[in-house]
């Protein structure tokens, strides 16, 4: 009986004198912030540091044993637990973030990392397991993570097909939509050449958008796509340089809109305009025969004036079909109804003016048979009808305390004198006629001894077509 107490109390004595040896061999981990608990490799908890212990309060009872994991969220125990237990039975370190639930219910996120101590011939002494608290780093991470996925799932319901390249035309990141049109895998990875995935036919125009589009400048191009068992798809490719705060492009975004039901729809409009243009010349043609059938002498010099009116008619209109009835540049108009002056248009017609500037339709209709009547006037009686008259004809966008006005002028000299015509015909009253009055515009046609002067000035959102 004796003996058996000694011996217990021997044992005893010396399982203290191992836990005091212990806090003297592991009192270094008591200056680390971290929460430190030392395994043997039996599993049994030699020590645990003093920030441990300062936060066992926080927790349920058995934070400071073998038990510590019962604090571990449910929802990440069974993780921790495995991969605890693969790391004893193997030797290999873990790490692992998970939740840990204080005594109050409220959860914070901790690194653990169980890291071996190896002895001189490579054996496991014992087993370091730490808890470094990553609330913030992690909350922030989470909340990182929720932003790009919402701007995925975002980018992902777009039908346009959206792209991230790098500055040499890499993908590095590539929509749901994008990655059906070119048969990429959602999950590739990217990181592959972009251009090689669209059509040959686009290559060349596609080189050339991604170089401005290297050079910081914005670019576009368009583009085809054919999925076997699918028509060919148009589409509308956009690129925009991505700057960082130096200001070197560091990126681009390209984005690539399906316009092959607008493309089509363009095509049956055009068609449908030429046919429409068809029919009007043709009406226009069974008008004059019914003119010249239906008066005494068809070569009257009224029936030529007609049929040049006519014919004046016909020219503005297929300028507008040409133009798909979105306006007819200035340039252009001006030149058709003054080409009846012949060589005279390059030699003694001066015309000068901003090409670009489109007339809408009511416009370059009205302005177009003003400018045949003044022509077809000029050759018979003004500027154009001797070997020394010129006519200037130029046009500009004017700011004026009321706002922006278009103004168009024809101004003839070095012709014989001018004089007040004695009536006034059809062509005067189409010169002189002004339908934008109630629009804010004004018209001038006045008959100066050294030559015909006519102004047209029109309110710029009146008389001029859109730039797009």
């Amino acid at each position: 009986m004796n003996e058996t107490f000694r011996n217990g109390e021997i044992a005893g004595c010396a399982a203290e004198a191992s836990v005091v040896a212990a806090s003297q061999a592991f009192s270094a981990l008591d200056l680390l912030p971290d929460l430190i608990c030392v395994v043997g490799v039996d599993g049994f908890y030699e020590y645990f540091n003093r920030a441990w212990r300062r936060n066992a309060d926080a927790f349920t009872a058995g934070f400071e044993s073998e038990c510590w994991s019962d604090n571990v969220h449910v929802e990440d125990r069974a993780l921790v637990r495995h991969e605890l237990e693969v790391a004893l039975s193997t030797g290999r370190p873990c790490n692992l973030d998970m939740r840990l639930i204080a005594a109050s219910g409220v959860e914070r996120w901790y690194l653990l990392r169980a890291h071996p101590e190896l002895d001189e011939r490579g054996q496991v002494r014992f087993w370091l397991y730490i808890l470094t608290d990553i609330q913030d780093r992690k909350i922030s991470r989470l909340n990182l993570s929720r932003r790009i996925k919402l701007q995925t799932e975002m980018l992902n319901i777009s039908q346009d097909c959206i792209k991230i390249l790098t500055v040499d035309g890499r993908l590095q990141h590539m929509n749901r939509a994008g990655c059906l049109a070119l048969n990429v895998d959602e999950d590739s990875g990217f990181g592959m050449e972009w251009l090689p995935l669209l059509p040959d036919e686009v290559h060349a125009e596609g080189e050339k958008a991604l170089r401005e589009a290297q050079e910081g400048r914005h670019a576009r191009f368009p583009g085809l796509s054919c999925m076997p068992g699918e028509s060919v798809r148009c589409w509308d490719n956009m690129l925009t340089p991505c700057p960082n705060e130096q200001g070197d492009v560091e990126a681009i975004l390209c984005v690539s809109r399906d316009v092959t039901a607008q493309r089509e729809g363009e095509r049956r409009v055009e068609l449908l305009l030429h046919e429409l243009n068809h029919r009007s010349k043709n009406m226009l043609a069974v008008v004059l025969a019914l003119i010249r059938r239906s008066v005494p002498d068809p070569k009257a010099d009224f029936v030529k004036v007609l049929e040049q009116r006519l014919v004046s008619i016909s020219r503005s209109q297929d300028l507008l079909v040409a133009g798909e009835l979105i306006g007819v540049t200035v340039r252009d108009l001006v030149l058709s109804q003054t080409a009846v002056a012949g060589d005279m248009l390059e030699e003694r017609i001066i015309v000068k003016g901003d090409p670009s500037l489109r007339l809408r339709v009511g416009a370059a209709e009205m302005v177009g048979l003003a400018m045949h009547e003044l022509t077809t006037n000029a050759i018979k009686y003004g500027a154009l009808s001797n070997d020394l008259g010129t006519v200037n004809i130029c046009w500009n966008v004017q700011e004026m305390p009321e706002g922006s006005f278009f103004r168009l002028i024809w101004e003839e000299s070095g012709g014989p004198e001018v004089k007040l015509p004695e009536r006034r015909g059809f062509g005067t009253a189409v010169i002189g006629r002004n339908p934008f009055a109630s629009q804010g515009g004004s018209l001038q046609h006045v008959f100066e001894p050294s030559g015909v002067l006519w102004e047209l000035k029109l309110p710029v959102e009146s008389g001029l077509a859109s730039a797009n």
